[in-house]
């Protein structure tokens, strides 16, 4: 159970503040209690999420302690580029829907070394895979930046060093 101001992650929503704990009835419905979180970075639109459906859509952001234990082995990430467009596809958007962090940084390191060797031919990432990599990227550095009290731009460098 979460308390209010407490730092939870909420799916591809990112990095959320739990505002309030209420009740409140939607459509007429039974009146549920339900966790009010705010978005810490970019849309502030209220999500309301019910207490008792929360071990499924929430989870609570990595301590400083992980994110510096997922720092340290990220050189050692195995991170394979996946060849075939509609596997790597559907593969990133499991990935991103997971929220599970060493996922996400193992896409990450995917797709920067694929972006190294696209750029030692002459050529570019291809679109989606560059979307792609802004998601992931927006994700991660949400939840790093609130563990190790830093701004979300102030992440990526330090990811970068270690990849």
């Amino acid at each position: 159970m979460y308390s209010t101001n407490d730092y939870v992650v909420y799916g591809s929503t990112g990095v959320c503040k739990v505002v309030e704990i209420s009740q409140a009835s939607f459509g007429g419905k039974k009146s549920r209690e339900y966790y009010v979180l705010s978005p810490v970075f970019g849309n502030q639109v209220d999500i309301f999420i019910p207490t008792d459906k929360q071990e499924t859509a929430l989870r609570p952001v990595l301590s400083k302690d992980e994110v510096m234990r997922l720092i340290d082995a990220m050189p050692g990430m195995e991170s394979a580029w996946i060849a075939d467009d509609s596997f790597r596809k559907a593969t990133f958007s499991e990935i991103i829907q997971s929220g599970d962090q060493e996922r996400i940084i193992r896409l990450i390191k995917m797709i920067f070394n694929r972006t190294i060797v696209l750029e030692k031919s002459g050529r570019k990432l291809g679109n989606t895979d560059t979307e792609v990599l802004k998601q992931a990227e927006k994700i991660l550095n949400q939840e790093f930046a609130i563990a190790l009290d830093l701004q979300p731009e102030q992440v990526s460098p330090l990811i970068k060093e270690q990849i």
